[in-house]
């Protein structure tokens, strides 16, 4: 074994076994070939849609404008469909509505049938993004026809479990509304028979103006006491002018009155009137909330009783007429050479580390 080993060597050992290896590539190449032919066809079927903003399932909002709407989504509303396509909903979803357990030669009474299933269709579904930046959903599946419809399907049940989570949301934002609706309703209520309850109490019919009548009147009549008063004192000098000043003394004696009863309404309007005032601002901020709120609500409403779409649909997938694989060629070919080359490494190993070698060597 102090001999150098040379490709030379090796060639002439393999044209030694040119027979045996002749023999063995052509069993291997029809081998290859008829287990290429009993390999069954599988198709594709693909459709590619964009994920749609969800700013179209949104109410404009109120006194807004829709110049910022947007239509399409952006990646994280594409990951959102993309994680929905993988979800244990959809791949259930076509195994229950096109009986995958059959189709795939799968009991259903084993107990890992659900496993075996699911990853079965797994191996032949899969959701890739394009470089558009659009979602392709691909289904294989040996019948072009099953291919198709299973693509169609799971694009289908994708856009209405998107819808589904917004609805839901939806759903529970007017729940909070109404809950808050009624909460304020009943906190005016409540302001309502305090308001009417103070009011009652200090013979007070209008807030914010009473104490203007009043002040105004006070005023009034204190002009018309200091007015009597001079020309009383003017016609107690002219004893001819008795009529006179009995009738400015008259009219002293009801300026008095006036005064008299406008002091006694503000003293009784004015300690409540600071109260009055703040729950009355206060009913007022509650009263245009609900406004608002009710608003709001039918908008919500609406909103939630009218379909929206979550994907732009670009394609829908067709039946398709072209195989996806096996590549029958590519089997051959890597097959052939596969074995041809583990021919070559046997007689490698049966002329250098054969038995008789090893003897010889030791």
């Amino acid at each position: 074994m102090n001999n150098e080993y040379s490709l030379a060597d090796f060639i002439n050992q393999l044209m030694k076994w040119k027979k045996q290896l002749l023999r063995t590539a052509g069993i291997i190449i029809l081998l290859s070939v008829a287990g290429s032919l009993l390999l069954p066809n599988y198709y594709e079927a693909e459709t590619t849609f964009y994920a749609a903003s969800p700013d179209l399932a949104k109410p404009i909002p109120i006194g807004g404008e829709d110049k910022d709407l947007r239509i399409y989504g952006d990646d994280k509303d594409l990951d959102r469909l993309f994680t929905i396509a993988t979800s244990h909903d959809i791949l259930f979803y076509l195994i229950d509505s096109f009986d995958l357990y059959k189709h795939y030669n799968i009991d259903r009474e084993n107990s890992k049938a659900k496993f075996k299933v699911r990853e079965e269709l797994l191996d032949h579904f899969k959701t890739i993004k394009t470089k558009y930046g659009a979602l392709q959903l691909i289904v294989e599946d040996k019948d072009p026809n099953t291919a198709a419809d299973m693509a169609n399907a799971a694009r289908d049940q994708i856009a209405e479990i998107a819808q589904k989570i917004v609805k839901e949301s939806q759903g529970k934002l007017i729940e909070n509304y109404n809950r808050n609706l009624v909460k304020k309703q009943l906190q005016s209520d409540s302001l309502a028979g305090i308001i009417k309850t103070i009011k009652d109490s200090s013979g007070i019919f209008e807030t914010w103006t009473q104490s203007g009548i009043y002040t105004k009147l006070l005023a009034d009549a204190t002009s018309d006491l200091e007015d009597a008063k001079g020309k009383i004192d003017f016609y107690k000098k002219y004893p001819a002018y008795r009529d006179s000043l009995i009738k400015y003394m008259a009219m002293e004696m009801g300026a008095r009155n006036k005064m008299a009863k406008a002091n006694a309404e503000l003293d009784k309007y004015t300690p409540v009137l600071s109260r009055l005032k703040q729950l009355d601002q206060e009913q007022s901020r509650i009263y245009e909330q609900i406004s608002l709120d009710k608003e709001r609500f039918k908008q919500l409403n609406a909103t939630y009783s009218t379909p929206f779409t979550a994907l732009h649909l670009v394609e829908s997938a067709t039946v398709p007429v072209q195989k996806s694989r096996p590549k029958r060629s590519v089997i051959v070919l890597l097959t052939s050479l596969c074995g041809i080359m583990l021919s070559f490494l046997a007689v490698f190993v049966i002329e250098n580390l054969g038995p008789a070698k090893l003897i010889k060597s030791s």
